[in-house]
């Protein structure tokens, strides 16, 4: 074949030529695997294949990665066989017990994982099989539960300790370097999306507010693997989730500030007209600073544009109420940008120089889908019992592993977009070990007695499979093979080559993984419309909070929460997503009008208000806190509250004329939002 030719042939594979990373990966995988089975027969550990396989099942191209899951990977084993002892303890003699109480404890664990974060939720999940491990395993000997459950666990621990430990030396620590790299872009992208003028296209503004979302989110995830690597960088994690939250309240301000201009033009004001020259002025010249070093310079021009723009004073220059809504508008929001700004550099500033003071005032909170954490727990319960009952009424001594493996897929990926997808992947790359397993166990491990040949034998499977692994798109199918690849050739000291045993083993992982993945597709299959209207009503509950919580709820929760929430429904991977822009809009929008219902709240709160503008804000705060139930009201109450501030101008010079300017502007931009976006107020109009 000629290089022209395997160039043209090349592109249509669907893995890619290994890197030098992917092959020190594949290299480090491999011996951490081959030196925890070492370890397990020198120790003379029961089922010593499960650390070769813990190995596999950890293994992630960063320290951080790899010592982030450990960490849950171990509390969920240690939970797991508590859980196994328990089950067995209770229920050994009553095998229709014993499944209906392993069915609820998976289901419970599914909906646990559901609603983590990270790899806070392999904890759970791992808690969830391991106790069908364990159990199965003693289901037959009950007596022995306890030191099968002390060999697994020892197992699963020394595999976790050997991944650490090679990794650590061999891999290369990069994870803080990126990090820090990732959070100077992103400012810096943050800075162009505020100078990005309202009067550009609009499809060009959400593009790059999108991957603005997109970057801190995901950015978020690389700080916790950050954090896991670097002892250094772990103190300042939360100061870099503390610069996210500035940001997407920097991202929040100037979308509302685009969202007002759009509507309204740009105030009259000649004053406001050459600031606004100022800002934008300051706001171009940012990224340029940022990458001379120029922080300081940065945060003390911030402070002084902040102070030039607080000695505009509309309030006694502009005669016409409506214009002074505006005008007041206007000002708060640029203040608010420049304000998030301000706080991201010094958050940035902190950690360049590894500031170790007072803890950081932002934090980050993100969606938590309950609807979906449910249906899967009650699918994962369902599935569960199904197979338990099918393993009592077929008397199958290998039905328990079946179990095992429903447990394994009904907890593992219920939370992925396309949980049916992973599931055929696994069950097809599961037949491909199944017969290479068997090859391996039957052809060439008996001529390979000794461990170094069995570790080169082994090399051969492994080491490709680790290429495999290697890649984030063939992942899950290598994590599958692995899974089932190991079960099948189970090395012990001595080795049992029992035909029958390892076919049985064979067709009830198989099994398992068919009825989970089955599972899937016939138990409560994806209702986008059902989950789009669950959205909907999370954010009308979310409103209904921010309205009568005490105390106060912080912004940046609010706001980092709505950001998660319009991400997931804008991401193509997600079933019930739906990329348009009414979604986005109508999502970013309601961000908004809870940030209208905060400032209402804290002006109620911390303002001397007259009585006259007291009641109207009551009322409004009242009708909110009953969003949920009776949206429609809420509704009219905003444009009744609205004629009754509208006429209640005091007048130029009075103080108190500022503060009535920004309870009518909250109370104009929450009328009009809902103006717009009617279907927030009917669910059932939601498709």
């Amino acid at each position: 074949m000629t290089t022209a030719s395997l160039s043209a042939f090349l592109p249509r594979l669907a893995f890619p030529l290994p890197t030098w990373d992917m092959i020190a990966f594949a290299l480090r995988t491999w011996f951490a695997s081959m030196l925890a089975l070492y370890l397990a027969f020198a120790l003379q550990l029961e089922s010593p294949y499960w650390a070769l396989l813990t190995v596999w099942i950890v293994a992630q191209p960063t320290p951080g990665m790899l010592l982030s899951k450990s960490i849950y990977l171990v509390v969920g084993t240690i939970a797991g066989s508590v859980f196994g002892v328990m089950l067995i303890a209770l229920f050994a003699q009553t095998p229709e017990l014993f499944v209906l109480a392993l069915a609820l404890l998976v289901g419970g664990c599914t909906v646990a994982s559901n609603t983590l974060t990270n790899f806070r939720a392999y904890a759970t999940v791992l808690a969830a099989y391991s106790s069908g491990l364990v159990a199965s395993g003693a289901i037959n000997t009950p007596n022995q539960v306890f030191f099968i459950a002390m060999a697994r666990t020892s197992c699963i621990l020394l595999g976790i300790t050997c991944a650490i430990v090679v990794t650590s030396i061999f891999a290369p620590h990069r994870s803080e370097d990126v990090v820090r790299k990732k959070l100077a872009a992103i400012l810096k992208d943050a800075a162009r999306r505020a100078v990005y003028s309202w009067k550009g296209l609009p499809e060009v503004r959400r593009q790059i507010g999108k991957k603005l979302i997109d970057d801190a989110i995901s950015l978020n995830t690389l700080i916790e693997f950050a954090a896991a690597e670097s002892g250094s960088f772990r103190i300042q994690a939360n100061r870099a989730r503390s610069l996210l939250a500035h940001l997407f309240s920097m991202i929040s301000a100037r979308r509302a500030l685009d969202a007002h201009l759009s509507r309204c033009g740009w105030p009259r004001h000649s004053g406001l007209e050459v600031f606004h020259e100022v800002v934008i002025d300051f706001l171009n010249d940012t990224p340029e600073k940022l990458d001379l070093g120029q922080l300081d310079e940065l945060i003390d021009g911030l402070h002084d544009v902040r102070r030039q723009l607080g000695l505009l004073q509309p309030e006694r220059d502009t005669a016409s109420s409506r214009d002074l809504v505006s005008e007041r508008l206007v000002i708060d929001r640029m203040d608010d940008l420049l304000s998030h700004l301000a706080g991201a550099l010094e958050e940035w500033r902190d950690i360049l120089l590894d500031h170790r003071g007072n803890e950081p005032g932002l934090n980050l909170n993100f969606h938590r889908d309950l609807r979906a954490a449910w249906i899967n727990g009650l699918r994962a319960f369902l599935a569960v019992g199904a197979t338990g009952a099918f393993w009592i009424a077929s008397a199958w001594t290998h039905g328990p592993l079946a179990l095992v493996f429903v447990s394994v897929l009904m907890s593992l990926f219920s939370s992925q977009p396309h949980p049916d997808r992973i599931g055929w992947t696994f069950f097809r790359s599961g037949l491909i070990a199944v017969g290479l397993g068997l090859i391996v166990k039957f052809f060439l491990l008996p001529f390979n007695p000794e461990f170094e040949l069995l570790t080169l034998t082994l090399g051969l499977v492994l080491f490709p499979l680790g290429l495999v692994m290697s890649s984030p798109s063939t992942a899950a199918a290598a994590g599958g093979f692995s899974f089932v690849f190991v079960n099948m050739i189970r090395p012990l000291n001595p080795m049992v080559y029992d035909l029958n045993d390892t076919l049985n083993t064979a067709l009830a992982i198989l099994l398992g993984v068919l009825f989970g993945t089955l599972s899937y597709i016939l138990i409560f299959p994806p209702n986008p419309q059902a989950a789009r209207r669950y959205v909907t009503y999370r954010i009308r509950r979310g409103l209904e909070l921010m309205a009568r919580l005490n105390p106060i709820p912080p912004v940046c929760a609010w706001e980092t929460r709505m950001y998660d929430r319009v991400n997931r429904l804008l991401d193509p991977e997600n079933p019930s997503s739906t990329p348009t822009a009414e979604w986005m809009e109508a999502g970013l929008g309601a961000l908004t009008l809870g940030n209208e219902i905060l400032r209402l709240r804290h002006w109620l709160a911390d303002e001397t208000l007259s009585a006259q503008l007291e009641e109207p804000v009551q009322k409004t705060l009242a009708a909110f806190g009953r969003f949920c139930h009776d949206p429609q009201h809420a509704a009219r109450e905003v444009k009744d509250r609205i004629e009754q501030v509208a006429p209640l101008d005091p007048g130029r010079d009075r103080p108190e004329r500022c503060l009535w300017a920004r309870i009518l502007g909250a109370l104009v931009e929450i009328d009009i939002y809902l103006d717009h976006h009617p279907r927030l107020l009917k669910l059932m109009k939601i498709t």
